[in-house]
């Protein structure tokens, strides 16, 4: 694995009081989920209460994926949100904690305590294929 990619594996979404909130590696006897959420690339010009606003409402409305990795490291206007725990029977309780957490980090954001990665999810290197992906629209 080349240097750049492991770099990039590490990197958070969110800072919190200017460093980069630690995101732990996978570890397969922990039960998690992350709830992706694909942006637009027009949404680079919100600002990061708008785009966590965004985020909850595209996690209210369902219109997020599950998986059992986070997904931003991989894909350009994507924001994962990491749901610990294997207490959440069903996709609508997991859905619900995320936007939980998606609502504590807007309240953060309005504080001035956490930051957006912007150069993870609007990095430019990779918007290109998104854009032919149709991940504009």
């Amino acid at each position: 694995m080349s240097i750049l990619n492991s770099e990039r594996k590490m990197q958070s979404m969110f800072y919190f009081d200017g460093e980069l909130i630690p995101e732990p590696e996978y570890d397969p006897r922990q039960v998690s989920n992350w709830v992706n959420v694909f942006l637009k690339a027009r949404d680079s010009n919100s600002d990061d209460e708008t785009l966590m606003r965004t985020v909850a409402a595209y996690i209210r409305t369902s219109t997020a994926s599950i998986s059992v990795h986070a997904k931003h490291h991989d894909h350009p206007l994507c924001v994962s949100i990491k749901v610990p725990g294997d207490y959440h029977s069903n996709k609508a309780s997991i859905l619900a904690a995320a936007e939980l957490q998606a609502d504590y980090y807007c309240q953060e954001i309005r504080s001035g305590r956490v930051q957006i990665n912007r150069a993870l999810l609007f990095r430019r290197s990779l918007m290109r294929n998104a854009w032919f992906m149709g991940l504009n629209a």
